[in-house]
């Protein structure tokens, strides 16, 4: 299947706006020298600088300050000097004495515990429009384990894992708050599932690789069952195949999803789909290829079109003729496998009820794979309306096919919209 996404899975979103040239605080007190215990030399100057402050004197505010830094013995001190110079990065619109002043303000450990959240995420967001990825992770943690609800929190944190290599921490601070804000029924906003599915869907081979490709898959689930559109119900579908090794048979039950959810996308998937079909499943091939042509998205006249359309036309009529005694046979064979080739073909043709009977009679006979006939009962079930049912026989199914079960069943629950 050479399926190729919507949007090419371009998905690492820009960090738009999320770092300020001049970053926002809420206000702070003004610096008050006597209710600190300050240094004489610092007390003095911290009163100077306030007092040009007041005049709108930044020049001289800055003097004074600059003036008592070499004086601090305290750690109140410290966080008055960076508290004044803080002012004057803010209302001198002077931007680099904020790492400065942000930096004093945070070592001094004098900060309260709602202003130290906001100043190691100042400094994370500096850090981070720097390139300095290690110290923004760092202080986007402290933020974090000082409460902050910033809402750029996770995009940046995640965003400089990410830049220092580590996918998997990534992915994993982020699904961690996703399943958070999902408890306690809060929205997550679309670009995060698209971002960390970007990272994995990027992600180099390595020891991580299969940790890495099972986040992806569930944050793709998660998607979509979010945002359940086409286009992303096609996107997740192309990242599972890609992230996967699929056998030929979960390849064709991962059409069958694709074309299900409206995710068909020009005359490669249509083609691709009917390849897969055609001979084991002339119904089904016949089927999508005449979709694609009346959609206008397969031209009929193409050299495998045309001759896949003569091939299917003449065994159609045979194949039908041939399922009522298939049945007789399914019913009267030692194991399940004639049940199982039937209802496929059933399946094939939308024979909803007929495919469930014989899924089922297949199962108890036995000598099949059980996860192969459960992905394919869930199938018929929910094109039968019965979403119960359909999602009891997806949740029996194991092993490399449980991912696409998994995607069927978040079909049953959120079919896609628009």
């Amino acid at each position: 299947m050479k399926m190729l996404s919507t949007t090419a899975l371009c998905l690492a979103l820009a960090l738009g706006g999320v770092v300020a040239t001049a970053p926002a605080f809420a206000k702070e007190k003004e610096a008050k020298p006597a209710a600190m215990e300050l240094s004489p030399k610092v007390r003095a100057g911290a009163v100077a600088a306030q007092a040009a402050l007041a005049k709108n004197d930044f020049a001289g505010a800055k003097t004074a300050i600059e003036t008592a830094e070499p004086e601090i013995k305290t750690a109140d001190d410290k966080y008055i000097v960076g508290q004044l110079y803080l002012q004057v990065a803010q209302k001198g619109q002077q931007p680099d004495l904020f790492p400065k002043a942000v930096n004093m303000m945070i070592d001094s450990g004098k900060a309260p515990p709602e202003t130290v959240s906001q100043l190691q995420m100042v400094k994370a967001k500096m850090a981070y429009q720097a390139k300095d990825f290690r110290t923004a992770e760092t202080a986007l943690l402290a933020a974090q384990a000082a409460g902050s609800a910033d809402a750029d929190l996770i995009p940046v944190l995640v965003s400089s894992q990410h830049e220092l290599g580590k996918d998997l921490v990534a992915l994993q601070s982020l699904t961690a708050t996703i399943d958070k804000q999902q408890a306690a029924g809060q929205p997550v906003p679309e670009a995060w599932y698209q971002r960390g599915i970007a990272i994995g869907y990027g992600a180099k081979a390595g020891p991580d690789k299969a940790a890495i490709n099972a986040i992806t898959a569930d944050l793709a689930r998660k998607w979509v069952s979010a945002y359940p559109t086409k286009s992303n119900w096609r996107d997740s579908l192309v990242i599972y195949r890609d992230s996967s090794k699929l056998d030929p048979d979960t390849e064709i039950d991962l059409y069958r999803l694709l074309y299900a959810t409206g995710g068909m996308k020009g005359e490669r998937d249509y083609m691709d789909y009917v390849l897969a079909t055609y001979l084991r499943y002339p119904g089904e091939a016949q089927m999508v290829l005449n979709a694609g042509t009346s959609s206008g998205q397969v031209n009929p006249a193409g050299k495998n079109a045309s001759e896949i359309k003569g091939i299917v036309s003449a065994k159609v009529p045979a194949d039908k003729a041939s399922l009522a005694s298939a049945g007789k046979s399914a019913n009267a064979a030692a194991t399940g496998k004639v049940a199982l080739n039937t209802a496929d073909a059933f399946l094939g043709y939308g024979e909803w009820t007929k495919a469930v009977e014989l899924y089922k009679l297949a199962l108890q006979k036995g000598g099949v794979d059980a996860n192969v006939v459960n992905v394919r009962l869930g199938m018929a079930l929910a094109k039968s309306g019965d979403a119960a049912g359909a999602k009891a026989a997806f949740a029996q199914v194991t092993g490399p096919r449980k991912p696409l079960a998994d995607l069927w069943t978040v079909y049953v629950d959120h079919p896609p919209t628009a």
